[in-house]
Formats: C-alpha cells, structure tokens, sequence
C-alpha cells in the first residue's frame, strides 16, 4: 500500500466545499482553513488548522498540516505531541467534501477525529499505538475572510 503526504500545494476551498469548517467534540474544538486567512506570512501559506483540548492550544500552518485524500474523504493530521520518549500523540480528523455551502446556509455533518498515541520508550510487551475515536459535529461555512 503506498500512502501519499501532500507537500505541495494545499487543496482551494473549492476542493472540499467550504472555506471554513469548525468541528466540536467531548471537550474539543477544531477549526480547519483549507487556505491560510490572511494576511498571510511567509511558511503560513497553505492551510490553517486550530485546535484546542485536553493537550493545550495549538495553531498549525500549511506543511505542519499532514493532508491525505482517501475513500473517506480528507485526512488532516498534526502533532500535538512530539516527544518519542514519552509517546507521541497526533489527531487525525476526517473532513468529507461539502456540497451547497452558502454564506446564508452553513452544512451540518458528523464526523470523526482519531488520536494516535505512541508507546515512546517503554520496555516489556504491549502496542506501539493506541487510538482514541472522538465524535465530532462538523460545520462547513463559506464565510469572508481577509486577504
């Protein structure tokens, strides 16, 4: 099976519907810009994505922002965790290609993100990952955004 990391150019909002989608879930909120809103910095370009949890707050731009088309639909990962020696910990949410997307009639879906926790350094038997599925509600608007 061979898996595709896109670094080059990020899809437009026309690729999945939307130029916003907020997602909410247990404790989590999630906000995807397919472009970068302005006024963009350079290594900013190609994608926004913010996400607040149980592990802090964070803002990722464009290549920080791991995008996989598949079957499912768009997968968009980031690390929330880096560090291997404790175990690393990424989200994965699932964003599905919107259709009638208006300012004035915002879509409402449900979706998914996975958190991939590493075992980092541990010894004895066990997996080198666990996941966590977390619900989430999704919402895609097409709203302005500055240049």
């Amino acid at each position: 099976m061979t898996v595709e990391n896109k670094t080059g150019p990020s899809p437009t909002s026309q690729d999945l519907g939307a130029n916003e989608f907020v997602f909410s879930g247990d404790r989590t909120s999630i906000t995807f810009f397919p472009s970068t809103p302005g006024p963009i910095v350079i290594g900013h370009e190609g994608g926004e994505l913010r996400y607040q949890g149980p592990e802090g707050t964070f803002t990722f731009f464009g290549k920080q922002i791991n995008r996989l088309d598949s079957p499912l639909g768009t997968l968009l990962t980031v690390i929330l965790q880096p560090n291997p020696d404790v175990g690393r910990i990424d989200i994965t949410v699932l964003v599905p290609k919107v259709f009638g997307v208006t300012r004035e009639s915002p879509v409402t879906f449900g979706t998914v993100a996975i958190k991939t926790t590493s075992r980092g350094f541990m010894t004895g038997p066990g997996v080198e990952l666990t996941y966590d599925v977390l619900p989430l509600v999704g919402e895609a608007k097409d709203v302005l955004l500055p240049l």
